[in-house]
């Protein structure tokens, strides 16, 4: 197979040029790529708990924690303990995030315009589907050598 046809290769390219991009724009927040996908999370999912999100976006704990904690720092994020369980840390976003918020969506929306350029509605919805399928094959195969090994 060719350097340029191999799958892996085009996901890290365009991996690589989005946290560039996010990173940019979301710099007068002081947020880049790394955390616009748990504070959004966050926002939108009041109370989560740190096991819920790192299962939502396929995160291992530590980085959910790192992520978590950067955005503590900054006062985005209040973690709560959980009423019942003593050991479960609910998730709350402060008041200052709706904003935030809002640009990173509009980050996001603008970024998915970006790839999506050139593409017909149809072509962007199979692109869509197939970058879908192709992340829910790589958990399949990284869950399936975890247990063999």
């Amino acid at each position: 197979m060719s350097e340029s046809t191999y799958l892996g290769r085009n996901i890290s390219i365009a991996y690589r040029l989005s946290n560039r991009f996010y990173d940019r724009v979301l710099s007068p927040y002081q947020i880049g790529c790394g955390q616009q996908f748990f504070l959004l999370r966050i926002y939108e999912n009041q109370g989560i708990s740190m096991y819920d999100l790192a299962r939502m976006g396929r995160f291992d704990k530590g980085t959910v924690t790192r992520a978590v904690q950067k955005l503590e720092e900054q006062g985005y994020v209040r973690c709560v303990p959980d009423e019942r369980d003593k050991r479960v840390r609910r998730l709350y976003t402060a008041d200052m995030v709706e904003p935030i918020a809002k640009a990173v969506n509009e980050a996001r929306k603008q970024w998915n315009e970006y790839l999506t350029r050139g593409m017909t509605p149809e072509e962007a919805e199979m692109a869509r589907t197939l970058l879908y399928r192709i992340a829910e094959n790589a958990m399949s195969a990284v869950e399936r050598e975890e247990r063999e090994t």
